[in-house]
């Protein structure tokens, strides 16, 4: 009897479903701080909701958008959402493929930041659309000439296979060979997501700054480097939040020297394309005019910030002797993660800097309702993301895919009283 009652104390505040226990008992003991947090997001997400039917009811001509300049804000967004998403693969790759045992901790929350962010990336394709249910029609009726088609359909697999990957990390079922075998499945997805991604710039033989092979690695690199600076931000504030998460400073040590191995292959990318246009011996017209505008030009703004801070990076983590302290790796990471938005930003005003004709056109502002519509989108996944690492259970047992291929693991269920909240974890 005395067992039975133990077990259903600690069973308090939990819900299963589908095999994961939902501790909603967090979120009843959240403090008032968590909660004007929500609320804060909540109403940037109205502010978004209300843009988004502004749009709909008035049309393009709200947005900054012109014939000139097809594409916005949201294909930014969308670029720069994938390749955040990058970062909860690469942990969750290095576990399973290459036992890389010190990621262990940080899988599910990896897993989980990967698959908010690329519903995120095509909430902002669905959002630009004037009429989002004709969506569906690029299933009944795709072109197999449009690059879209296939990055667009990517992101919806890859979406849900982050998801269906994080089911399984948090039941355990399957064991160990399923979590492996989910990994096979999900590396080459996200290879294919971000090189259809940059197949529709690489692609454009009409716009001179798109059109280079080296499009694809560049997107690579970047998508990995900034994935994995925005996961080293996010795990900090996840160890904060969440008593539960034993995050050792290992983990972060072997974290920071991925992204500065990644952040100097990255630069070193972009160098060598800027070089290979300039070269007197390889100069083509078209590529020179055009880029020059984004080294000394008007655009400039949007592509030097990218090498400065990217650099500035690299040297921050490059010595040892810093590279283990939580806020070098913060500041570097938080460098790195806004240098690859300039970078996203300027990649989309190359196409569009001027005409096939090389006539310049007036520069690209997002409009109110843009900026509005972006951030109400930002806003839905940190709400989805500081619910669900409440909710969930994303702190991950010692003896998590021990079990034999087939056998089901209950998740790990802590009591919701074990460790009282207080102070900056009381968010």
């Amino acid at each position: 009897m005395l067992e039975s009652t133990t077990k259903n104390e600690k069973q308090s505040g939990v819900f299963r479903l589908i095999g994961i226990d939902f501790q909603y008992g967090r979120l009843l003991k959240a403090g008032p701080k968590y909660w004007s947090f929500v609320a804060i997001l909540g109403t940037l997400m109205a502010v978004g909701v209300a843009a988004w039917f502004t749009y709909f009811t008035h049309g393009g001509s709200v947005m900054g958008m012109r014939d000139t300049n097809p594409w916005g804000l949201w294909f930014v967004n969308y670029m720069y959402y994938v390749g955040l998403a990058a970062g909860g693969l690469v942990v969750y790759a290095s576990v399973h493929l290459f036992g890389a045992e010190q990621f262990k901790p940080l899988a599910r929350v990896a897993v989980l930041q990967a698959a908010v962010l690329t519903m995120l990336a095509l909430l902002g394709i669905v959002s630009d659309m004037e009429m989002p249910w004709r969506a569906v029609n690029m299933l009944l009726s795709p072109n197999p000439t449009s690059p879209f088609v296939y990055t667009g359909s990517a992101a919806g697999l890859y979406m849900v296979l982050c998801f269906v990957d994080l089911w399984v990390l948090i039941t355990g079922y399957g064991g160990h060979k399923l979590a492996h075998t989910m990994t096979l499945i999900a590396l080459p997805a996200a290879i294919y997501l971000h090189t259809t991604t940059a197949f529709v710039l690489a692609l454009n033989k009409a716009k001179e700054l798109w059109n280079s092979a080296v499009m694809v690695p560049i997107f690579l690199t970047s998508a990995t480097a900034s994935g994995v600076a925005f996961l080293i931000i996010f795990a900090y504030i996840a160890k904060l939040v969440t008593p539960q998460l034993k995050f050792k400073s290992s983990m972060f040590r072997s974290l920071a020297t991925l992204l500065a191995t990644v952040i100097i292959i990255d630069q070193f990318l972009l160098i060598v394309e800027i070089i290979t246009v300039f070269w007197p011996n390889s100069a083509k017209p078209g590529h020179t005019v055009r880029l020059i505008e984004f080294i000394t030009g008007p655009y400039a703004w949007t592509l030097l910030p990218v090498m400065i801070l990217g650099l500035t990076s690299f040297a921050l983590l490059a010595g040892r002797k810093y590279r283990h302290v939580p806020l070098v790796q913060l500041v570097a990471s938080g460098l790195y993660v806004v240098a690859i938005y300039f970078k996203r930003y300027a990649l989309m005003t190359m196409g569009f800097s001027r005409t096939p004709l090389g006539q310049p056109v007036p520069m690209y502002v997002p409009s109110l309702v843009e900026v509005l519509l972006a951030v109400g989108i930002a806003a839905f996944g940190l709400l989805f993301l500081t619910i669900g690492i409440k909710l969930l259970p994303v702190e991950v047992p010692e003896d998590e895919h021990d079990h034999g291929p087939g056998e089901h693991q209950p998740a790990l269920t802590q009591s919701i009283d074990a460790e009282p909240e207080t102070g900056v974890a009381a968010l």
